[in-house]
């Protein structure tokens, strides 16, 4: 089914820019969507309506004088909380995070505010933005709106971003991805997730879990949106999608995918049956090393860097901590700096490894989660399968988008992952996109 113009970026920003829709107008929507929705749904920690009102009226008034302001004008836009505003620090899905100092908003986020983006609110996420599940249980978790009689898990750690767009509160969402953050909740939610390679977007003003892996990126309803979102953030000028050349797609040898949600893996099976139909080269390989050593990988540092960035609070027994963050970030004490080098050492040997193997790809493929959302009811905190799929590119510094791949008999929507290199961004959207589209 079409998404209508009014509830995508590029078509709000195109009406709004034009004057065919006021900006005050598709503000109001939303607004409305959300005053009706948040309280069950749980996707917003705080919602700046007043802010955003005078927001939408200042860009109605600029673009009677002189035209839009940017590629985003009068789009709303929900922001995960971990973003610093002028005029408010981010709460990191914490009660009691008090890692930054005041000052300017985040330059990623000004970038959006530039180019004419109403800053809608901030979204609830994974305290510290350490988890794949989505649950919260400091703040509470969001509900994933593909089932409204069933409390699933949304996924994380960007998960009241993904709720918000997938629930129509927002048409877009920023989230960040240190191990499958975006894309995690992008696939359990039905929406398309985009991870930028490392270091192309700002992280100033942005709390840290893992400086080696953290990134952010959009989420929204289409690929078209989250090109221009991307472009916006990194300030990376992207022509229109174009038709992709023919590529050589790399995917996990059946045995490295498992254990796969038996309906998750025939999806990603007729997944790469299209993609060969329209003359992609899809191949098998065997990965250097199994998933779960990569995902080990991440893990490792990010527990290390992780808890080095919330020492204090972590080893203060009576902070009111989600005690399953607490549990995986502590670990991270128990890596000592000799520890910590060696892991880095094994990262720079598994991208030299990898790319020794596999640099004859263009680009490469897997479902994005190996499970579908489950209820919270029967979620064990202590096991991650979520980012196994995800920490992959994360660690060997891939660029990553999860698209939409059907739904399984249940009605829970599918994920397919398609990775390439950094620095390959624009390839890989416009494969993603004429995916999507079709």
């Amino acid at each position: 089914m079409a998404i209508p113009p009014e509830q995508t970026v590029t078509g709000i920003a195109a009406l709004c820019g034009t004057g065919a829709r006021s900006s005050r107008d598709i503000l109001e929507q939303y607004l409305a969507a959300i005053a009706a929705e948040n309280e069950a749904l749980h996707a917003f920690v705080e919602v700046f309506d007043a802010p955003a009102r005078q927001r939408a009226d200042a860009l109605d008034r600029a673009a009677a004088r002189g035209g839009p302001v940017g590629p985003l004008h009068g789009v709303p836009i929900a922001i995960k909380d971990l973003a610093r505003l002028e005029d408010r620090l981010p709460g990191f899905g914490s009660k009691c995070y008090r890692g930054m100092e005041a000052g300017p908003t985040a330059p990623a986020i000004q970038r959006l505010v530039d180019a004419g983006a109403i800053l809608l609110g901030m979204t609830h996420m994974v305290e510290f933005a350490s988890g794949g599940w989505g649950t919260n249980y400091a703040m509470g978790t969001p509900w994933n709106p593909i089932d409204r009689r069933v409390h699933r898990v949304p996924g994380g750690s960007s998960s009241g971003s993904a709720v918000a767009v997938a629930a129509g509160l927002a048409p877009a969402a920023i989230g960040s991805d240190t191990g499958g953050s975006i894309r995690i909740p992008a696939s359990l939610c039905g929406l398309v997730g985009f991870r930028p390679g490392f270091g192309l977007v700002p992280l100033d003003g942005i709390a840290p879990l893992s400086p080696t892996f953290d990134t952010l990126g959009p989420l929204t309803r289409t690929v078209a949106d989250a090109r221009l979102l991307f472009s916006v953030l990194g300030r990376i000028p992207l022509p229109p999608a174009i038709q992709p050349r023919p590529v050589r797609i790399g995917v996990p040898a059946p045995d490295q995918l498992q254990p796969c949600d038996p309906e998750i893996l025939e999806a990603f099976l007729r997944s790469l049956e299209t993609l060969r139909a329209r003359g992609h080269r899809v191949e098998t390989f065997t990965l250097p090393m199994e998933l779960s050593a990569y995902q080990a990988i991440n893990g490792q540092i990010a527990a290390y860097e992780g808890y080095r960035h919330h020492q204090p609070v972590l080893e203060d027994s009576q902070s009111p901590l989600d005690p399953f963050v607490r549990q995986r970030l502590l670990a991270g004490g128990k890596t000592d700096d000799v520890a910590y080098a060696a892991v880095k050492a094994a990262l720079h040997t598994a991208i030299s490894e990898f790319r020794k193997q596999a640099g004859h790809f263009d680009m490469f493929a897997m479902p994005s989660t190996p499970l579908p959302a489950l209820p919270v009811s029967e979620v064990d905190d202590n096991a991650i399968p979520m980012s196994r799929y995800t920490r992959f590119g994360n660690c060997l510094d891939l660029c990553g988008i999860s698209l939409p791949n059907g739904s399984t008999a249940a009605g829970l929507p599918t994920g397919l992952q398609l990775m390439s290199w950094a620095g390959q961004e624009a390839p890989l959207l416009d494969l993603a996109e004429t995916l999507h589209a079709a």
